[in-house]
């Protein structure tokens, strides 16, 4: 059977291309700046950004510019064939727009167009997603804090950071952001929060499902979370044994049947409620 051409296009899909074509959107002019005797110029996104809001933006970090961020961060030097390097990339390049998308409107300059968009910058939104996309990454916005954050696709984490606490909702969601690969301290906090959050879901196991909440638990009591088990009385074997990467690994694991212990409890209220419903239905009739 004749593949059509979107089919074509989609398996001619090539990541370290489009990174580029990326790259190029970012840097060609796509923001209107309205002069007050003229009808306007279009200048690059970086431009518009440095001029307008840069100075005030919270993610700024004592960086005096953008080429200053840029240099700190490396994004002018990342190479198209390691993924964590693009992916620092985008992540830089999703907080422009989303500075433009969030700011912009309320400075001296515009973005254009039927939705106040020009065509190149609608491109550059497009290209950035799509790549993302590709790439099994997703953005995380943080509106207070006024930052994007790129983690890898996990619904599960989505799904219980919709249902947390704002503190532990960023926390669930950056545990599987690059920065924190290999930093044992940082995720082994953001699974003691989960813990703490949900100590009364820990505490009550469905039924059913007795031995994956005894399992979290246990893993919780033994790997240095809850208790200090590399010494004094709670001192364990498995806690001293265990190389940084074996217990990076566990922690990995803890926080994935974390996440599957409070969607447990969250779908059973779900369908819990569902049943009352239809019985309600049903005596109605």
């Amino acid at each position: 059977m004749r593949k059509n051409i979107f089919e074509i296009l989609e398996e001619k899909y090539d990541i370290q291309e489009e990174f580029e074509v990326v790259r190029q959107l970012f840097i060609q002019p796509c923001i209107v700046y309205y002069h007050s005797f003229d009808k306007g110029q279009l200048v690059p996104l970086e431009q518009a950004i440095e001029i307008s809001c840069f100075y005030s933006w919270k993610q700024r970090n004592g960086c005096v510019s953008l080429a200053n961020m840029k240099d700190k961060l490396g994004v002018d030097a990342v190479s198209t064939s390691n993924i964590e390097d693009m992916i620092v990339c985008l992540e830089y390049y999703s907080n422009i727009v989303y500075l433009a998308n969030l700011k912009i409107y309320f400075s001296d300059f515009h973005i254009a167009n039927s939705n106040q968009k020009t065509p190149q910058f609608i491109m550059l939104e497009d290209n950035i997603e799509l790549l993302l996309n590709h790439l099994n990454y997703e953005k995380h916005i943080f509106s207070e804090e006024e930052k994007v954050v790129l983690t890898p696709k996990n619904p599960a984490a989505t799904a219980v950071a919709e249902i947390s606490s704002e503190d532990t909702a960023m926390s669930i969601l950056m545990y599987n952001h690059s920065s924190l690969k290999g930093q044992l301290a940082e995720k082994k906090d953001i699974i003691r929060r989960i813990a703490q959050e949900y100590e009364p879901v820990l505490d009550k196991p469905i039924e059913g499902y007795t031995e994956y909440f005894k399992t979290a638990n246990n893993m919780l009591n033994n790997l240095d979370i809850r208790h200090n088990n590399k010494a004094g009385k709670k001192k364990n074997e498995l806690a001293t044994n265990l190389n940084n990467a074996e217990l990076e690994n566990w922690y990995d694991e803890l926080y994935q049947l974390l996440l599957f212990c409070v969607l447990i409890k969250d779908n059973m209220e779900r369908k819990d409620k569902m049943a009352e419903f239809l019985k309600g239905l049903k005596e109605k009739k």
